[in-house]
């Protein structure tokens, strides 16, 4: 078959503008840093890498949440060890104040006192708010303040917990309900099953102290078992709080992993090998040139450079 001059110059034409494509195609991804430019070029790519985003980005959440879920119940668990601390002083008084023939009227009211500076404390701790200004004993009112701020003291937060996913089938709560620790007490001062919260223990301490209410030792006698009471539910809660920063630290360890993991994938699918796509460029770049040249050659040619 006969080559027509203008059908050799066309498919000099036609075999440059391919190479020009395909080496402006390396230069982007040599720009972008992605092996496909579209998601036509490689469909299954695409949506693989639509997958690994979609579970990394879940992850990322679940981790953001863990975090959270860490800083409250740390936070719970410092609330909760100063309580346990103040309790601890509040229970001494109580075993001071049995003395009653060794002290004085002024040793009562000493003891009153510092009760008085103790509640006041413990009301501070029960009504704790985080950084967002959120109160961590209220369970779902995070905006409520747990207890009331006068006597006699009522405890205002949800009876529900707030819970945070942590992993993809996990969930854990961000903390203990103020009712659970400081309100739900067993206390001394009528038959079981009655409760009393500590603020309104601390309360009957004081005024009993100051013969305001029942019988001196009586009130006394119980507060120091509500007290005892109210320590085991400290107690109770800090080994929840433990048991709690132990599982979150295991599921961050988990989520990191999961995430590295993920993350190694999808830069398989989706990055570009540099050291393969600089060596495709230049071959590339050099069978351009040809082209070019094969072009220059073309154009050249006439009947009269053979006469």
């Amino acid at each position: 078959m006969r080559v027509s001059t203008s059908w050799a110059q066309q498919l000099s034409v036609t075999a440059m503008l391919k190479q020009q494509e395909t080496v402006t195609k390396t230069q982007m991804q040599l720009s972008t840093g992605l092996k496909n430019i579209t998601p036509a070029d490689d469909p299954i790519a695409a949506n693989n890498i639509l997958d690994f985003q979609e579970r990394i980005d879940k992850t990322i959440q679940y981790q953001e949440n863990a975090d959270t879920a860490k800083a409250r119940n740390s936070l719970e668990g410092s609330v909760l060890m100063n309580g346990r601390e103040s309790l601890l002083r509040a229970r001494d008084l109580a075993v001071q104040a049995l003395n009653e023939a060794v002290l004085k009227p002024e040793d009562k009211l000493a003891i009153e006192a510092e009760i008085r500076q103790i509640q006041e404390h413990m009301l501070s701790l029960v009504n704790t708010q985080d950084a967002n200004g959120e109160y961590i004993f209220s369970g779902a009112l995070s905006e409520t303040p747990t207890f009331s701020s006068t006597a006699p003291y009522t405890y205002q937060g949800s009876g529900t917990q707030r819970e945070l996913q942590i992993g993809t089938d996990r969930r854990i709560v961000d903390g203990d309900l103020g009712f659970t620790i400081f309100e739900n007490i067993p206390t001394a001062s009528a038959p079981p099953p009655a409760t009393r919260n500590i603020l309104n223990t601390l309360e009957a301490f004081s005024d009993g102290l100051t013969g305001a209410t029942l019988p001196y030792h009586g009130t006394v006698n119980e507060a120091l078992a509500d007290i005892d009471a109210a320590l085991e539910k400290i107690g109770e809660a800090e080994a929840r709080v433990g048991a709690r920063l132990r599982a979150l630290d295991s599921q961050e360890a988990q989520n990191s992993s999961d995430l590295l993991a993920m993350k190694s994938t999808l830069s398989g699918v989706k990055d570009l090998d540099y050291a393969e796509a600089i060596s495709r460029f230049e071959l590339e770049n050099t069978v351009l040139k040809a082209s070019q040249q094969a072009y220059v050659k073309v154009q050249g040619l006439s009947l009269f450079n053979y006469l």
